[in-house]
């Protein structure tokens, strides 16, 4: 049931559950148990799981306030990173740019990428780039960047 997302708590509960289910089933006389009691259990645990989680999903409700201001808090931290990325990349040299964008924008190998810059092989280009995440590294840190640095 871990695998299903339920806690050890809900486990035990849907599994008394279905132990409840079976033994009232085997009671009936016209009850035919056509898989092993084990599969039987199992599967009504899961079924319980399922009929429970979804009446939960159907029953919660959200403060749309709320989730609004969340998602709008969210939007902001990945708005002020992306702009932090940007503001560092400007920053940088040609070369580093170009670098980086062939590299994560584009998903070249460091082979063409060295051929394409002008580095003598692969693993010179891979000491560049190293160099150039290392620089973009440092001016994120030198740059913390806030609310007004932005609104400047």
């Amino acid at each position: 049931m871990k695998t299903l997302g339920c806690d050890a708590l809900t486990a035990e509960d849907l599994f008394q559950e279905a132990l409840l289910i079976y033994s009232r089933k085997r009671s009936l006389s016209d009850f035919e148990l056509t898989v092993e009691p084990f599969f039987y259990v199992r599967n009504t645990c899961k079924l319980l799981w399922y009929n429970q989680a979804r009446k939960e999903q159907k029953q919660a409700t959200f403060s749309l306030e709320t989730d609004v201001e969340a998602i709008n808090d969210e939007w902001f931290e990945k708005e002020l990173k992306i702009r932090q990325v940007e503001t560092v990349l400007t920053k940088l040299g040609k070369q580093c740019q170009e670098l980086l964008q062939l590299f994560y924008g584009q998903r070249w190998n460091m082979v063409d990428i060295a051929k394409k810059i002008g580095l003598r092989s692969d693993k010179v280009a891979k000491a560049q780039k190293y160099r150039c995440l290392q620089k973009a590294k440092e001016l994120v840190n030198e740059n913390a960047f806030t609310v007004e640095s932005l609104n400047a």
